[in-house]
């Protein structure tokens, strides 16, 4: 499937791996997790994407440290919340989460939000306003103190919320903003290609990711598949011409991809199709020079 080139020049100059690592990449043996980290820089990407409580591991901190020194590698980390809980005990949760990212001689650029425990907007016990109201509370104290450290803070959407239901909730937490997942919204029913415009100037980071899609009418769902970057269902070359359109400051943001291989394909050649993909958009991005 061809696509019309990008033809913006500013364009984002972060350019992560989130994952996945099937074993044809042979980093199975050993250490798999310190492979993985190896991995990612050793393939020119600029970073990829930690739990806090590898910063307080002292055999992973090393790795971090060593990659960084390196290969110039700048991770993000991830935590999580969960509505059905209080915002008092959700800020404790992440106050506990973020303290070592906060102290951590890593380099980190992001701290994206996963809302965690199985919920969903559609949960019948708590109206989505209620939700909202929950996680907005319990984010703001984090966004503040992060923020004030130079950490951008971005919610995922998780298979969980629609894309427009974070944006109400970033104009309920100042300074939040969101991680886009592009392979996400097929999973809550939503179309990539009708992402809100109001979306794109509050995405800080993206897993990017393709799927091919398929409706299963006997499980009322659909069925999704990898596939190579740019060539799915997703439409990541016109989501990509939007989001460089309308983001106020594309350099800025951080883009991570989740790929996953497309069956039909040898994912040795799937991911190397899938970094040239990368190479065409990225502006000379990446690889990585460092």
């Amino acid at each position: 499937m061809k696509s019309d080139p990008v033809t913006r020049k500013v364009t984002p100059t972060h350019w992560g791996m989130a994952g996945v690592f099937p074993g044809e990449f042979g980093l199975w043996k050993g250490d798999e997790w310190a492979n993985h980290r190896r991995f990612v820089a050793e393939q020119g990407f600029h970073g990829g994407a930690i739990s806090p409580d590898t910063l307080i591991d002292p055999a992973r901190l090393k790795v971090l440290r060593e990659v960084a020194d390196s290969h110039g590698q700048v991770q993000s980390v991830h935590i999580h919340l969960d509505y059905k809980h209080t915002p008092t005990a959700n800020q404790a949760t992440l106050t506990a989460q973020i303290a070592p990212v906060l102290t951590t001689p890593v380099p980190v650029n992001c701290v994206g939000v996963v809302v965690s425990g199985g919920g969903n907007r559609f949960d019948r016990e708590f109206p989505i306003t209620r939700q909202l109201e929950i996680l907005a509370a319990s984010l703001r104290p984090l966004v503040e103190k992060c923020r004030a450290a130079g950490l951008p803070v971005a919610i995922e959407n998780h298979g969980d919320y629609y894309l427009s239901d974070l944006v109400t909730l970033c104009a309920m937490v100042p300074g939040l903003e969101i991680l886009l997942d592009t392979g996400n919204c097929f999973l809550i029913g939503e179309r990539p290609d009708l992402i809100p415009d109001e979306v794109f100037p509050l995405v800080r980071a993206t897993h990017w990711k393709d799927h091919w899609v398929r409706p299963n009418p006997e499980a009322l769902t659909f069925d999704l598949t990898g596939a190579t970057l740019g060539e799915g269902h997703v439409g990541l070359h016109a989501i990509y011409q939007r989001l460089l359109d309308l983001h106020p400051d594309p350099a800025s943001i951080r883009m991570l991809i989740e790929w996953v291989p497309d069956p039909a394909k040898n994912p040795l050649d799937c991911f190397a199709a899938s970094l040239s993909h990368l190479r065409k958009i990225s502006d000379c991005h990446f690889p990585n020079r460092s």
